[in-house]
């Protein structure tokens, strides 16, 4: 899959896109969310969305090694 970072979370990451690839044919957002923040411990204390395939999205979604997931900062604005 492939992960791509924005703002604050770019800056964590130290990257703005990475591929990852899960043996298991499925992977939940929240398990994926868990595998990140054990690679980049800063995420832990980080306000962030997750988008899948440009869609805002729950923790529990299920996601494939074919997704794009976005890992989005706190909005802004009116």
């Amino acid at each position: 899959m492939t992960l791509k970072y924005f703002g604050m979370i770019a800056d964590i990451t130290k990257k703005k896109e990475e591929q990852l690839f899960f043996e298991n044919k499925t992977i939940t957002l929240c398990k994926l969310q868990s595998k990140l923040e054990e690679k980049y411990p800063e995420l832990k204390n980080t306000s962030y969305s997750f988008a899948v395939n440009q869609s805002l999205t729950k923790e529990n979604a299920e996601l494939n090694n074919t997704d794009e997931i976005a890992l989005l900062p706190p909005f802004a604005g009116g």
